[in-house]
């Protein structure tokens, strides 16, 4: 569970390395618009506070697809099995682990929190992978490269066409020593329209 928890926090990704150019997934048929399908590969770190305090890491590939209210999130091991799926309606919340297992809550931060002990903003990963942050602290000419939004700390660091490539996420934002910490990286491999499926 320790891996599920480390993957759903987030959609994050592996160790920022390497520079694959963002294009269409394999199969997929694609429209003009602005992206509703993201993949990537995602990195979390659960880091435990206190005398024994120590690390969990996982590691995988991510894809969230955004259809007006529904928005869908499925984690993979780095081989391509399926560790999660995590769908997001007006109905609620409601995630399906690997082993058949599934949790409902009425959103995503009190899924996360009713599973894992803690919330994660899900439902903001869009507007993070568009470069958009309730609280800019920190921009690049109009760019936004960080800000923090819902007690987490955001860093985007963008490819050469200004679309968001790497994020770094954190929480608790400006987290001291003493604390629970989470810290999530997401490579984003592609950002893509995708037409809408029947």
């Amino acid at each position: 569970m320790s891996r599920l928890l480390a993957a759903l926090a987030a959609a994050a990704a592996i160790a920022l390395a390497g520079c694959a150019t963002p294009g269409a997934a394999p199969g997929l048929a694609t429209a003009e618009g602005p992206p509703n399908l993201w993949t990537g590969r995602f990195a979390a770190t659960v880091t435990e506070a206190g005398y024994d305090a120590r690390e969990e890491r996982s590691s995988g590939r991510f894809a969230l697809r955004v259809e007006g209210a529904r928005t869908e999130l499925e984690l993979s091991s780095p081989l391509g099995q399926t560790i999660a799926q995590v769908r997001l309606d007006a109905a609620g919340a409601t995630l399906l682990a690997a082993d058949g297992k599934s949790w409902q809550a009425p959103s995503a931060e009190a899924l996360t929190e009713q599973v894992f002990g803690w919330r994660v903003p899900l439902a903001n990963l869009p507007d993070w992978l568009e470069g958009r942050i309730a609280e800019p602290t920190e921009r690049d000419g109009a760019r936004v490269v960080a800000g923090r939004e819902h007690g987490w700390s955001v860093r985007i660091d963008a490819a050469g066409t200004g679309r968001p490539r790497r994020l770094a996420l954190d929480w608790p934002a400006g987290a001291g020593g003493s604390q629970r910490r989470l810290s999530l990286r997401l490579v984003v491999d592609s950002a893509v329209r995708t037409l809408a499926r029947p």
